[in-house]
């Protein structure tokens, strides 16, 4: 019973800070389209801002990389101007004790076909993996599955396909190539593909879950490609 509640309590924890999450990217999304953001500190600013305001602190520190920035997985967020192309958001709260993580990818500008279709291709990859992250499933085979559809670019696949979210926003489970987990009902993990090209660009996009028969995504801010035109 008591290990009932304590997981009970962790996912209702963890669902309310993907709820505050999921805000701050949207509110992101539309002063990026009202041209209020600059630079990538002015956004990162704007999201420890909005953390406190919703009376939480953040999970990690934030990922915001535009243009060739974006290759660099961890990127820190300085004073680079927001450009033309893709910007990567990685972010998230901690609230009562428990963490969130999304990541969301959106273009500034206007796409070629060959960047939305890669964009579609990583999409691809982390729906039909995460629709696959059900009880007893490897978390290698898992990972695998984001590999094969990503195949024709495995080299710029440079990370784990996710990991556990609890306290620490790095838990167990680690969904990776070599990974021994096997999956358990009611853990919450992150599904994350992303593709990253030396001094050119990087894509990543990333929802918090729960493992189920039908898996549920905590993360709900859309991921058809948000394109913010120059004006």
């Amino acid at each position: 019973m008591m290990k009932d509640f304590k997981t009970q309590n962790k996912i209702k924890n963890i669902k309310k800070a993907c709820k505050i999450t999921d805000k701050i990217i949207k509110l992101i999304i539309k002063n990026l389209k009202k041209q209020k953001f600059k630079t990538e500190i002015e956004i990162n600013n704007f999201i420890k801002q909005q953390a406190k305001v919703h009376k939480t602190v953040l999970a990690f520190p934030p990922v915001i990389a535009t243009g060739k920035n974006a290759a660099e997985i961890h990127h820190i967020p300085n004073k680079t101007k927001i450009k033309k192309g893709f910007l990567v958001m990685d972010l998230g709260v901690k609230y009562k004790g428990f963490c969130s993580d999304c990541t969301r990818t959106v273009y500034i500008g206007d796409p070629s076909k060959k960047e939305k279709k890669l964009y579609n291709l990583i999409l691809q990859a982390q729906l039909t993996s995460l629709n696959h992250a059900i009880p007893k499933t490897s978390a290698a085979d898992i990972d695998l599955i984001a590999r094969g559809i990503l195949i024709d670019h495995y080299k710029n696949f440079v990370h784990g396909l996710g990991h556990g979210v609890s306290k620490k926003i790095h838990s167990p489970p680690t969904l990776a190539p070599k990974s021994k987990s096997t999956l358990k009902k009611n853990q919450i993990i992150t599904i994350e593909p992303g593709l990253y090209f030396k001094n050119k660009l990087g894509i990543r996009i990333e929802d918090t879950i729960i493992v189920k028969n039908k898996p549920i995504i905590l993360t709900k801010t859309t991921k058809k490609l948000i394109v913010i035109k120059n004006t």
